[in-house]
């Protein structure tokens, strides 16, 4: 006889399955820390940004945005247009309900991920 039976058909599908069961969760993770490094990397980016254009101006004012990530929004925010102090916080867009940490960086060099909704249990990153 030639080929395979329909019990080593099914017998290789579940061994794939299981293979596959015991990959994903670490693909799964080695994306999520992937896209939080393209959010510091951007934060980092952004930081430099602003601080160059307040080197410049000695104001915020008018500044330019800061640029999203495809997983990340990235939004800048002084204490005021003339002080030199400013807050960058990288949130997960809306769509991306599995990230449940978001990213800040402040203008003393304080990086910190946090719990997304509260912006508390913070630990240093």
């Amino acid at each position: 006889m030639r080929g395979f039976t329909l019990i080593e058909l099914m017998i290789t599908i579940v061994i794939l399955a299981i293979l596959a069961s015991m990959a994903y969760p670490s693909y799964d993770s080695f994306v999520r820390k992937a896209r939080m490094e393209e959010a510091k990397s951007s934060i980092m980016t952004t930081a430099k940004e602003m601080e160059r254009y307040y080197s410049r101006n000695r104001t915020f004012t008018n500044a330019p945005d800061p640029a999203d990530t495809d997983y990340f929004d990235i939004a800048f925010a002084a204490s005021s247009p003339q002080d030199s102090s400013y807050e960058i916080i990288a949130t997960p867009k809306a769509n991306h309900v599995r990230e449940d940490k978001a990213i800040s960086y402040n203008s003393i060099g304080i990086l910190v991920r946090c719990d997304k909704a509260t912006m508390r249990n913070c630990e240093h990153y």
